[in-house]
């Protein structure tokens, strides 16, 4: 092969771990440029200050689609490294903590006062405790099928819904009420990311449940569009999807008890519910378990051992017979050689 060749090669091979990288730094960029559509608007007023708001909000769905592209293509270039995985984490926390958090500031919650300022601030904190959650709690082995708690994609679709839904429709948020309800709405959305309530992540092998979850899904997405508008219709979608993690929880807790169930996930990606009850038989179960193994073992070294005496009490009896023959063979033919010892001596 040509050295020109060779080289051209090798040089294919290090671009191609800069792959990755470049997606997720588009997430980033698309950040920025929220977050600079943000501070623009405030200069202006009216439908011109609402324009460039929405444009701040469609660049967080473009961090979001980045961002789901971005482990994907790793995977499939075979180029997943420790820097990689670093670099995600912190572009994360600004496309998903800091960027939504001063869209949704300075959509309304600057009117808000010093409360809307804590509310912001609440849901930047939750991304970030939520993405240094699941870096230290991700599994380095096998599929995750849900996430504990809103993963911070979702909280950021969750603001950007508002401010797009809010935008379309004209929903002036002017009166103290409205804006007090909007900045619990970010201060719940924030907490719901550091919660434990489980959020399906639809990866590996789907079960029925999961199917009958995307055909809602998708249904009412479609339906909402035919009957208002995309806005819309992105806004109910993100509702279904925060609402059915909630709803389950609570399904689970109410039948089993606070604190009496939990998910088993499989190897396949199935699950099934599980109770602490059996959990605890089961665990009694396994804690007399050692008794009798170690009774059937004492046992087991008993019979190994009289075993082992018996065997070595039959040895030396072979040895004590092999003996006696040896020495009865040996005397045999010095009996013999008498008779013939006699006649010479006459």
């Amino acid at each position: 092969m040509p050295r020109i060749k060779r080289i051209k090669i090798r040089k294919i091979k290090k671009a191609k771990f800069a792959l990755p990288s470049l997606v997720t730094l588009g997430s980033v960029f698309c950040a920025f440029l929220s977050i600079a559509f943000v501070f623009k608007s405030q200069s202006l007023v009216g439908e011109a200050q609402m324009q460039y708001l929405m444009y701040g909000a469609l660049s967080v769905i473009g961090s979001i689609i980045f961002d789901t592209f971005d482990g994907k293509v790793a995977r499939l270039t075979h180029t997943s490294t420790k820097f990689g995985m670093e670099l995600d984490s912190l572009a994360d926390g600004v496309s998903f903590g800091f960027a939504p958090a001063i869209l949704i500031y300075g959509f309304a919650l600057h009117n808000a006062g010093v409360f809307g300022l804590i509310a912001s601030f609440i849901f930047a904190a939750g991304a970030l405790l939520r993405l240094a959650r699941f870096n230290i709690e991700a599994p380095e082995e096998g599929v995750q099928t849900y996430f504990k708690g809103i993963p911070a994609p979702g909280g950021a679709a969750c603001i950007t819904a508002i401010v797009i839904a809010a935008i379309h429709t004209n929903f002036q948020l002017s009166t103290a009420f409205e804006l007090n309800t909007l900045a619990f709405i970010v201060i719940a959305v924030g907490l719901l990311m550091v919660s434990t309530v489980k959020y399906k992540t639809l990866k590996g092998k789907k079960t029925k449940g999961d199917y009958a979850y995307m055909v809602i899904g998708i249904s009412m997405f479609i339906a909402c569009c035919f009957i208002w508008h995309p806005a819309v219709a992105f806004f109910f979608l993100v509702c279904y999807f925060v609402l059915y993690g909630m709803l389950n929880t609570i399904y689970f807790n109410l039948k089993y008890g606070s604190g009496k169930h939990r998910h088993r996930y499989m190897e396949d990606g199935s699950a099934e519910e599980i109770d602490d009850k059996d959990t605890d038989k089961s665990s009694k179960n396994e804690a007399g378990k050692p008794e009798t193994d170690k009774t059937d073992k004492g046992a087991d070294d008993k019979a190994d051992h009289d075993k082992a005496d018996h065997d070595k009490d039959q040895s030396a009896d072979a040895s004590e017979t092999s003996k006696t023959d040896k020495d009865d063979s040996i005397q045999a033919p010095s009996d013999a050689s008498e008779p013939e010892s006699n006649p010479k001596d006459a």
